[in-house]
C-alpha cells in the first residue's frame, strides 16, 4: 500500500511542476509503483543505498526538461583532511574514509549557492547544503563542486535524502536531510554532456 509520503513524492517528481515521469517505484527492493507505459525497465537499488532515502524510498524518472544539478567532492589524497589535531586523525580513522570524488553517482538539483558564489556568508550559513543533503563529514568536505545538466529523456533515481548522524569523532552532528537526491544510472562521462567545477567559496 502507497503511503501519503510516498503519493507526494509521486506527484512531486512526476507532476506538471516535476523532473519527468516517473516509471517505477520502490521502498527498499520491494516495487510499490510501475508506470503503464509500455517497453519501460528498471531494477530496485541496492539495500545500502536504499536506506539513504527517506523511507527507503527512491523513483525511476524518465526526465522530461534539462535539469541543473550538482555533485560536491574533496581534494584527493590528504593526509589529514581536518588537520593533525583532529580525532579522526589522532584516532586513526583517517584510512577508513571513502572521500567524495568527481566521478561519482550521486548528485542534487539543489543549487549550493551560498558555497560556490562566494557570497561572504560565515560558516554556518554554507552548511545548509550539507545538511539537507545529510552528507556527513566522515564522507567528503565538500571542497569542489560540479555543476553539470541531465539531459532531456534521462532515467534517473530520485528522492530525498535520508537524515545522518555523523560520528562522534567528527562532530556528532545529526543532518537532517529531506533535500532532492539524485542517483545516475550510467558514470557521469556517458550521463552527463558538460561539467563545470568550482571551489567552495
Amino acid at each position: 500500500m502507497v503511503t501519503q509520503y510516498q503519493r507526494d513524492l509521486l506527484d512531486d517528481v512526476g507532476g506538471r511542476e516535476g523532473y519527468g515521469t516517473a516509471l517505477f517505484a520502490w521502498k527498499g527492493q520491494q516495487e510499490v509503483f510501475r508506470s503503464s507505459i509500455k517497453g519501460t525497465s528498471g531494477s530496485p537499488l541496492g539495500p545500502e543505498l536504499a536506506l539513504t532515502f527517506i523511507e527507503q524510498f527512491y523513483v525511476l524518472v524518465r526526465t522530461g526538461r534539462k535539469i541543473s544539478i550538482y555533485r560536491g567532492y574533496e581534494s584527493a589524497g590528504l593526509d589529514a583532511p581536518f588537520g593533525r589535531d583532529h580525532p579522526s586523525y589522532i584516532r586513526g580513522l583517517v584510512n577508513q574514509r571513502k572521500p567524495g570524488k568527481p566521478d561519482g553517482l550521486w548528485w542534487t538539483p539543489n543549487r549550493p549557492s551560498m558555497e560556490i558564489d562566494d557570497l561572504r556568508l560565515p560558516a554556518m550559513h554554507r552548511a545548509e547544503h550539507r545538511a539537507n543533503s545529510a552528507i556527513k563529514l566522515e564522507w567528503n568536505r565538500l571542497d569542489y563542486y560540479l555543476e553539470s545538466e541531465l539531459p532531456v529523456g534521462s532515467s534517473v533515481y530520485v528522492g530525498r535524502a535520508a537524515p545522518q548522524q555523523e560520528s562522534a569523532a567528527y562532530g556528532g552532528k545529526r543532518l537532517g536531510g529531506g533535500g532532492f537526491q539524485f542517483r545516475l544510472t550510467a558514470p557521469p562521462e556517458r550521463a552527463l554532456p558538460w561539467m563545470k567545477r568550482y571551489k567552495v567559496a
